[in-house]
């Protein structure tokens, strides 16, 4: 089960391509500026490692329906 203390990569995106800021909980992710070019890994440690990355929003609504 993921909770609001699981660990996400926030990263941004930019003209470089996609340069990593932090690993910290989703709830601190959610706590940064609503920029859109940050991007967040995915909670679930398969999934992030894949490669899957989401929106501010659909780390929202991750954290909301988990």
């Amino acid at each position: 089960m993921t909770r609001p203390e699981s660990i996400v990569e926030v990263s941004v995106d930019s003209a470089n391509g996609r340069r990593a800021l932090g690993i910290m909980s989703m709830r601190q992710a959610l706590d940064l500026p609503d920029l859109t070019r940050f991007t967040y890994t995915h909670p679930d440690p398969q999934k992030a490692a894949e490669g899957i990355v989401l929106s501010r929003e659909e780390l929202r609504a991750f954290l909301t329906c988990h």
